[in-house]
Formats: C-alpha cells, structure tokens, sequence
C-alpha cells in the first residue's frame, strides 16, 4: 500500500495515514488515483447540482478539480505553455519552463483551459454525467502513466521524476487497459468516445513534446493530464449536445403531419 499512498500524496492534497516516502512504483497507482477523484467529482457535481444553477455548478467541479490536486498539472500547463511556445530553442525552452513566474502564453492557456473545462461541464447533463465525471480524470492519469512507459526523460534524468521512468512498464500498460475499459462497462458508445478521444490526444501530445523538447518533464506530465482531461470532458459535452439535438429533430420528424 506504500505505492499507492505515494501516488495520492503526489497526485493531490489527500493526505495518507503517514506520511509515505517517495515509491517509484506509485506509477501503477496513477489511473486508481484518477478513479478516486473522479468519484470524489461526481459527488461534489452532485450536491453542487442541488445548491447552484448550472453554470455556478459547473464552476464548483472546476475548482474542486484544481483544489484536490493543488493546482499541481494546472501550474504544469502553464509551464509548459510558457517554454514550449516561447519559439526558443530546446535548452531555452527547458530553461523557461523552470521559471516558477507564469507568461503571456502561460496565463492565456490556463484560462483557456479553465473555459474549456466549465463550458463543458455546464453543457454536461443528463444520467450518465457521472460516467464521464469518472472518465475523465482516470483516463487523464492513465495518459501519464503512458508518457512515462513510452517517452524519454527530456532533462537526462536530473529532474525530480527521474525514478518514476525506471518503473516496470508490462504491469503499468495492463492497468491502463484495465481503466481504459471501465467505461465500455457502463455505456459503449461512451467507452468508444472516451477511449477515441484519450488516443488522439495522448497520441499528439506525446508527438508533439517529444518534437519539441525531446521527451518528458515534471511540467509537461501536467499539461498532458490537463489537456487530456480537458478534450474528455469537452467530447462528453458534444456527446450530450449531439444525442439531444438528434433525439429531438427525431421525435420532430415522427410527430409532423
């Protein structure tokens, strides 16, 4: 249980039962970590739906997300976004993405990203909200768990992470299939949007960084969990408006004279 209790206190502000010392093995726990506050989300939505009208709601899960993490992956996106559109070369970009203060490129995707994230799940409604309530943060866990199986450490192992990439990949992949299956339990056309949605996004980030920079950071584990996360509840959004716009120009067409 030490490795899963490091992946809490890593991953958010969760406390253990003791104070847990850094495992390398808390990889494997990344999408259970995810799952946890996934449900934590659905329950905060749930009695945020009882108090506030939609948008205030919608606002609440936000900052509920950023609080339990501790802002970690959201300072993470802001970083990244700082060095990796600064047009600098890779050891510049590196450099600037150390820089604890926050840019121009910085700020504008972070509150592009908090929109993004509200808009959504003020268009989310409807009974299976909580499937993509769960989904999303667990599938973006799970990207971080592939980023580190699959891509270098863009900083040669001087970063504080260095340890989590020597971390067994063969059981780290089967878990992620595990969750990646989870909503395909609940609602297949879901699952196939969700996991459709987390590939290409994973798939073009993951492309993109290593591109640019040559692999991973402590700052871009967050900017991939945030973007993830982001494109899942936004494809959940369209996924709703879609089904509701169908189903009601159905119904129009069957009851017209």
């Amino acid at each position: 249980m030490n490795a899963f209790f490091s992946a809490l206190s890593f991953l958010s502000i969760l406390p253990g039962p003791m104070r847990r010392a850094f495992d390398a093995r808390m990889v494997l726990y990344f999408p259970v970590v995810g799952l946890l506050l996934g449900g934590m989300l659905v329950a905060v939505d749930v009695i945020a739906s009882w108090l506030f009208p939609p948008f205030l709601r919608a606002v609440v899960d936000v900052a509920f997300l950023a609080g339990i993490t501790g802002a970690l992956h959201l300072d993470g996106l802001a970083d990244s976004a700082d060095g990796l559109f600064s047009h600098r070369p890779r050891k510049e970009a590196l450099a600037i993405m150390k820089d604890p203060r926050i840019g121009v490129m910085g700020a504008v995707t972070l509150v592009l990203c908090l929109a993004l994230k509200i808009g959504a799940l003020h268009g989310l409604s409807g009974p299976m909200t909580w499937l993509w309530l769960v989904t999303a943060p667990t599938l973006a866990r799970s990207a971080q768990v592939i980023a580190l199986t699959t891509m270098p450490d863009a900083r040669g192992g001087a970063g504080m992470g260095a340890p989590l990439y020597a971390s067994s990949k063969t059981p780290a992949f089967m878990g992620c299939a595990l969750f990646l299956g989870l909503p395909f339990v609940f609602d297949v056309r879901i699952g196939v949007a969700s996991v459709l949605v987390f590939a290409v996004v994973t798939t073009l980030v993951l492309i993109y960084f290593y591109r640019r920079i040559g692999g991973m950071t402590g700052d871009t584990f967050g900017a991939l969990s945030e973007l993830v996360e982001t494109a899942i509840l936004v494809a959940g959004a369209a996924f709703h408006h879609v089904s509701v716009s169908s189903g009601g120009f159905i119904l129009g067409k069957a009851i017209s004279p």
